[in-house]
């Protein structure tokens, strides 16, 4: 599944100017011929051929015909389920059938075919997958859901096999979802008891020799099949590509439901996962006397120690009762708890000079997370004369709790010995231990009520109003337990939005919204730590297309976001300061070109800068880890004489991106390329499907860049491959 985008303007890089290769251009060449034969006429063409079919505008998954199966509908929070179509926002849905043909084991490998998504980091090779949405990161404390709910996601992956779907919603979602960073909302949706009898098995290789094991099952049972279930385990286990590296990966997830009445049914739902990866790296900084950034490729890949490695366990319950009151009305409650442990023991290597030689420092902690979430909300429809009205009133209330270790691992870290970019050297530290005596080091309770209105003024043109007020409170606490800071605040977040349908299978839409965001905390390396900030604002204006046809889809959107700043200044002081600018371009289409060939591409052109910063070597720089052009594309061929084959092959452009604040640092520009394959057949009379691929085909090492300070090395070329067995 991907999106693709009209071409912005060619960006302006600081420093020398790079051109991007050939194979680059070629993706170039792809999407602008994609989105050229998007003209008026052929657009009225297709459309009159179309009638009566809907398809999702942002999801396209490699079918082995020319119609798509896609999700068509998203959870938009406080907005309820809504067709993507007809949101006044930028969504990218992938579905769990599109996960597994893009071979997806992060959200990272879901969007890696979206231009607006760029990698900060690689579980392979760092302690976990992250990204960032038009420039912006993820807010792992706030910004990840599952079914709408927070969940604690501190530098760790949700295992993807228990979910049906994965849901980003780009930008602000302050009226939407309450507190989160602008970058988006990553919504994870559980799978469900199914109505008729489901039941796989998959196996998987990953090399240099990771195999993998998942069976998933559901249905119904009982009288009148009132009570659902549904299954799913996962086991990961074996050496990976990196250095010392190996990973174990554990998941088992159980949903239930039971259908009291017609109209009244109850939920409940288990989730438990525990990954250990050894050979991590949380990552490299390069100080003023290092003469720059070198060539990723020249660099060792032994830059891992026998001492690092990375674990995360997380466990969740989940219930809740969904009840229909009438046609028109429709009511939900639903309860989750969720709880993560971390355990890093990984290293931060200092770079000191232009030779690459450095300094390891390992840091050693068990850190913990505890999350609460309650939400009762009301749906409902009804008509005011020929004005007709979707209303949605709800609240909820959440509790965040932290807790760190109070420990030279964690507050110093163990000095491991020095080392050099270019050659393997092993470095130890007998006194390397990981304490176990936590202390509670935050606290943050959020109450919210929120209502909206979306009115249907004439059979084309609707507006939404939305408002949420929230009750906020964070409380930092030092070892001893006395509170070091605190902050309260009531804010009202309001969303805005017109959409016009142009026809049935589209919508023109502009809108406001905005958000508020938990503020940022001094890192464990910077001499200020562990000072906290408060919340910060953020405003966001987008005006948008989005259409959706059975040969073709389209979405536009163009933005500006305007979000408060922290970074680290040239005294390596965390500071909160001034106003971060994003805008730009974020566009994306598909087309099936015949019966077999299907195009698809994207282009997001993207302008940052620091405003109003009380700091003449941060302001009017470009924002740290934001890159100003990137390009994807992908083919896909179904050939009309073996429909069980499609195959696929894919590239990403990523502009340069600045590491600091101050703009002296700068990782290049990269391109990678994946390429795979997919048959289905049967077997015994039983459906199975076989996939493999090599992701980063032609071996690129590259660097990633995140939080204003450091860079990680990529992933290496990676073989996969898998089967599935439905019977």
């Amino acid at each position: 599944m991907q999106k693709f985008f009209v071409a912005g303007r060619p960006a302006f890089v600081r420093g020398p100017r790079r051109t991007p290769s050939l194979l680059s251009a070629g993706l170039l060449a792809s999407v602008g011929l994609t989105l050229s034969t998007l003209s008026t006429s052929g657009w009225a063409q297709v459309a009159a051929s179309d009638a009566g079919t809907t398809l999702p505008a942002v999801s396209v998954s490699a079918a082995k015909d020319t119609t798509v199966a896609q999700a068509d509908t998203i959870s938009a929070g406080a907005l309820g389920s809504r067709k993507q179509v007809d949101t006044p926002f930028s969504t990218h849905v992938v579905t769990s059938d599109e996960a597994q043909d893009l071979f997806a084991t992060t959200a990272n490998d879901l969007y890696k075919y979206d231009p607006a998504v760029s990698v900060i980091s690689d579980n392979g090779v760092s302690e976990n997958s992250m990204f960032t949405v038009r420039g912006m990161p993820i807010d792992t404390l706030n910004s990840v859901k599952v079914d709408g709910q927070t969940f604690p996601s501190w530098d760790t992956d949700l295992s993807l096999e228990p979910f049906e779907q994965v849901e980003l919603l780009k930008g602000l979602s302050g009226f939407m979802y309450g507190f989160g960073s602008p970058g988006g909302i990553v919504n994870y949706v559980l799978k469900r008891p199914t109505d008729t009898p489901y039941r796989s098995i998959s196996v998987g290789y990953k090399s240099a020799g990771v195999f993998s094991e998942a069976v998933d099952l559901g249905g119904r049972f009982g009288n009148d099949d009132r009570f659902g279930y549904r299954l799913n385990l996962a086991n990961e286990n074996g050496n990976t590509a990196e250095d010392h590296g190996h990973v174990r990966r554990q998941v088992a997830s159980l949903a239930f439901d039971f259908r009291i009445t017609p109209d009244l049914t109850w939920s409940a739902d288990a989730f438990y996962q525990k990954r250990r990866t050894n050979g991590t790296l949380f990552g490299l900084m390069f100080g003023g006397d290092a003469g720059g950034i070198p060539d990723a490729s020249k660099v060792t890949h032994a830059l891992t120690q026998p001492q690092n490695y990375y674990e995360t366990e997380m466990a969740s319950f989940g219930t809740g009762l969904d009840y229909r009151i009438s046609e028109n009305w429709h009511a939900s409650i639903k309860y989750r708890f969720a709880k993560e442990n971390r355990t890093n023991s990984d290293s931060f290597l200092f770079v000191t000079d232009p030779a690459g030689n450095y300094s390891n420092t390992l840091y050693a902690a068990l850190t913990r997370y505890f999350y609460q979430n309650v939400d009762g909300m009301v749906q409902g429809h009804f008509n005011t004369g020929t004005i007709k009205h979707d209303v949605v009133v709800g609240a909820g209330f959440l509790t965040q709790t932290s807790e760190y270790s109070n420990s030279t691992g964690w507050n110093e870290g163990y000095f491991l010995g020095n080392g050099n970019l270019y050659a393997s050297t092993l470095l130890t530290n007998d006194e390397v231990s990981i304490s176990s005596n936590l202390y509670r080091q935050q606290r943050t309770t959020q109450a919210a009520v929120y209502a909206s209105d979306t009115v249907q003024l004439t059979s084309r043109l609707a507006a939404l109003v939305g408002v949420r007020y929230t009750q906020y409170q964070q409380h930092v606490y030092d070892p001893s337990g006395a509170v070091s800071s605190q902050y309260q605040a009531d804010p009202v977040t309001p969303t805005f939005a017109l959409m016009f349908k142009t026809d049935p299978y589209s919508t023109l839409y502009v809108s406001y919204v905005e958000s508020l965001e938990q503020g940022g905390a001094a890192s464990n390396t910077n001499l200020n730590y562990p000072d906290t900030f408060g919340p910060l604002r953020s405003k966001q204006y987008e005006v948008g297309f989005k259409t959706d046809h059975a040969k073709w889809g389209a979405n536009l959107a163009l933005f500006r976001v305007d979000q408060g700043y922290n970074y680290t200044n040239v005294d390596n002081i965390f500071v909160q300061d001034g106003t971060k600018r994003y805008q730009g371009l974020d566009a994306s289409g598909w087309l099936a070109v015949t019966s077999e060939w299907r195009v698809l591409g994207g282009v997001m052109w993207l302008d940052t800068k620091a405003m109003d910063v009380n700091d003449p070597t941060v302001e009017g720089k470009r924002i740290y880890g934001a890159p100003r052009f990137t390009v994807t594309g992908r083919i896909e061929y179904n050939p009309s004489y073996l429909r069980p084959l499609t195959l696929a092959f894919g590239g990403k452009y990523v502009g340069n991106q600045a590491v600091d604040a101050q703009n002296t640092q700068f990782v290049p520009a990269y391109t990678t390329f994946d390429l795979s394959g997919r048959y289905e057949t049967k077997i015994a009379g039983k459906d199975v499907t076989f996939r493999a691929g090599i992701n980063n085909l032609f071996n690129r090492r590259y660097w990633t860049t995140a939080w204003g300070y450091y860079v990680a090395p990529s992933a290496t070329r990676t073989a996969v491959a898998s089967a599935t067995l439905q019977f």
